[in-house]
């Protein structure tokens, strides 16, 4: 579950699929991937899924606690942003006149 917490976010993307959803979004993005064949699309997605993952494990196993601690504030402002602005977005696209 997605969190404005830095650790258990970093825990998330790497032990509960999170990375997985990040680099789907991210690709679905890129015009020259979305018109890749279907086998294609697959292999690209697993490795970017892949890379991900270990270079979120890498932040969680090589960065030290107390730089990790100094950017905790930060990504809770950061993230609470994303979360006030998705939930901005879900209320423009339910209440706007059609």
């Amino acid at each position: 579950m997605p969190t404005t917490d830095l650790l258990p976010f970093l825990q998330w993307l790497v032990y509960a699929g999170g990375s997985i959803l990040i680099g789907s979004w991210i690709l679905e993005h890129i015009p020259r991937f979305v018109a890749a064949p279907p086998e294609a699309k697959k292999i690209i997605n697993i490795i970017v899924d892949v890379v991900l993952a270990l270079g979120f494990y890498a932040i969680m196993v090589f960065v030290p606690a107390d730089i990790l601690a100094t950017l905790a504030p930060w990504f809770t402002v950061a993230a609470g942003t994303v979360v006030l602005y998705s939930g901005g977005q879900v209320v423009h696209k339910l209440t706007k006149p059609e």
